[in-house]
């Protein structure tokens, strides 16, 4: 596992790809001061405040990343590596198991030094600040850890199965959009009926809203778990039973 990770990691170094992504990451940061400067004329934002808005957003940005997921992945199998990789006697529950961590740890790594750039501009102005409810913004860093890596998993496990980049993407997002679309079939049909508790924006925990009250986070974790549990067990399905030549 620690070799395939080294060797993801070196890919990166080699992926111009992967320098967009860091350069879009880097637009982002520059929006997110500017945004943050506006707002402070109104309301300060604390260090701390700006630090987690940062971290916890992005989804632009992963969503790049989940491209470049994908285009590894794709990448892999059109030029032979894959089956080099496979024929060496490499699980590939291990290769699945490596690109996710890999590109899930970048893309975390990389909003997370976005968001101390922002916390320590956000501080000079305005202090530090506090943390009111330190276990709500603990559950909220999780449950962002598990948002970021199941939708880089079902990039890798849709690109499994169509070998392509853009197709991989694309259905990757459309996942955990199902429960919306079966509502809009359903709203065309007359058929009146809420699939909210299924879908994980309507769970989403914001550090706007923090508190004491630790509750939401039960249904979001259930969701997002299973999305997550259902994305590597189809794609370690789907990878077992293909005939990599």
């Amino acid at each position: 596992m620690k070799n395939l990770i080294r060797g993801h990691i070196y890919q990166l170094k080699k992926d111009n790809f992967f320098f967009g992504c860091l350069a879009l990451s880097f637009i982002f940061l520059i929006v997110s001061i500017r945004f943050s400067s506006q707002t402070s004329e109104l309301v300060p934002v604390m260090g701390v405040d700006s630090m987690m808005s940062t971290f916890l957003g992005g989804d632009i940005i992963l969503y790049a990343f989940m491209l470049l997921t994908a285009n590894i992945v794709a990448e892999a199998y059109r030029s032979g590596v894959m089956k080099n990789i496979i024929g060496r006697g490499i699980s590939k529950k291990q290769y699945y198991l490596s690109i996710v961590f890999t590109i899930s740890s970048t893309y975390l790594l990389v909003m997370l030094v976005s968001g101390i750039i922002t916390g320590v501009l956000a501080c000079s102005r305005f202090g530090m600040g506090t943390i009111p409810y330190p276990a709500y913004y603990v559950l909220s860093i999780i449950a962002r850890i598990l948002f970021v890596v199941a939708h880089i998993s079902f990039a890798v496990t849709m690109t499994i199965f169509t070998r392509n980049a853009i197709a991989g993407v694309a259905f990757s997002l459309v996942i955990p959009n199902i429960p919306r679309i079966l509502e809009m079939i359903f709203g065309f049909l007359k058929i009146n009926i809420s699939l909210d508790f299924f879908k994980i924006s309507t769970h989403m925990p914001s550090v706007y809203e923090a508190s004491n009250d630790l509750s939401s986070f039960l249904p979001y974790f259930a969701v997002v778990s299973v999305y997550l549990i259902l994305s590597i067990v189809i794609g370690f399905r789907g990878f077992k039973c293909q005939d990599i030549k």
